[in-house]
């Protein structure tokens, strides 16, 4: 049993903290209230740990127990902790600097999904709504997809948070990580051809997603079957790092707009290149102008031509077999289980994972 003290505002973004995923740790981890009762200290964002309570901080100078930074999000570990590579880091907190051990898509094989991707995993939502929508994709075939196509009143569609800021442009090439923050923002700006919509609250005003009773459920009420093009660009570009976003895309019935380089594991799913456009290696405005040739009214959507949308169909086949498929779900699961274990054990036995492109604290 493994005694963890779990710490900090954003603890609710941890594989140990999600409901759907708690049956996973059960009979090896024990959640504890105290610092002093743990084996080990764990923390989501590096601001929780430079804002660790004293009590925390404390107990480490006396026991000496790991200090694991466990982040599923590549975000904040580029905008914030600025040294995603790293293994082992050194933070400064309001009481003295820490050693910490730091889990994330580049330091673990936690992340590395197998056929269903880590995020998808945190809520049964997600399974429930792709069962229902692929299920209905996959009926129809290219021409009916032609069909809605032609149809829809809205050419593009963008949601995610408006971040223009140029800080966000950060890169680590070695590993394949690129802030699309600032970029996928200039893109959304840039579009004007065409009806092209720029919904949520950083856009338009109003209540924030996270007012909302289920801002998931309202998403893809908003957006199901509504564009022709949608954005589905992660906010970092990182290899193994693949959410929601994309599958959304499909599962609304919109060709997803995407940035893949060649080693991102979207790739592995084996979906046709003319099902979804990748936008990697252009500039915003590179993508803009290649973006507003495709998809402005109906005439232009008959030009996309009969390969597109068999390629579309097939793609919402293939995503039908893959989520519709409840032992794919629960073999994602047992793998995630086993590789937090095998990354904690590790912690505690002093032996770090051999993962390509982890480092050392500068």
């Amino acid at each position: 049993m493994i005694k963890i003290y779990i710490a900090g505002k954003h603890m609710k973004r941890s594989p140990l903290s999600y409901s759907a995923l708690a049956p996973l740790f059960e009979g090896w981890v024990e959640r504890v209230s105290e610092p002093e009762q743990a084996d080990l200290y764990l923390f989501t964002h590096i601001l929780d740990i430079e804002e660790a309570p004293q009590a925390a901080i404390t107990a480490w100078r006396q026991r000496r127990k790991p200090i694991v930074l466990l982040s599923e999000e590549p975000f904040w570990d580029t905008i914030w902790g600025r040294r995603p590579l790293n293994r082992e880091l050194i933070v400064e907190t309001r009481f003295g600097a820490v050693p910490v051990i730091q889990l994330n898509h580049s330091t673990t094989s936690i992340f590395r999904f197998s056929r269903i991707p880590y995020y998808l995993l945190t809520n049964h939502r997600f399974a429930n709504a792709y069962a229902a929508r692929f299920a209905r994709n996959a009926a129809l075939d290219a021409a009916g997809w032609q069909a809605c196509f032609e149809a829809r009143s809205t050419d593009t569609a963008f949601m995610f948070e408006r971040r223009p800021e140029p800080y966000h442009a950060v890169e680590w090439p070695e590993a394949g990580i690129i802030g699309l923050c600032s970029w996928r923002t200039e893109l959304a700006e840039a579009v004007q051809a065409g009806t092209v919509e720029r919904l949520g609250q950083s856009w338009q005003g109003g209540q924030s997603r996270f007012q909302q009773r289920n801002w998931y459920l309202d998403k893809l009420t908003r957006l199901d079957r509504r564009a022709r093009m949608l954005g589905a660009f992660e906010n970092t570009h990182q290899p193994d790092y693949v959410t929601e976003k994309i599958f959304d895309a499909f599962a609304c019935g919109s060709v997803p707009l995407y940035f893949a380089s060649p080693e991102h594991r979207i790739h592995d799913f084996g979906l046709p290149e003319g099902a979804w456009i990748n936008f990697y290696g252009q500039t915003a405005r590179e993508a803009a102008e290649q973006l507003e040739g495709l998809g402005c009214s109906r005439s232009r959507v008959q030009g996309w031509g009969q390969d597109r949308f068999a390629a579309y169909a097939c793609a919402q086949r293939q995503l039908a077999e893959l989520f519709c498929n409840p032992a794919l779900w629960l073999a994602e699961r047992k793998r995630l289980g086993a590789a937090v274990k095998s990354a904690l054990t590790g912690v505690l036995d002093g032996q770090g994972e051999q993962y390509p492109g982890s480092g050392t604290a500068a």
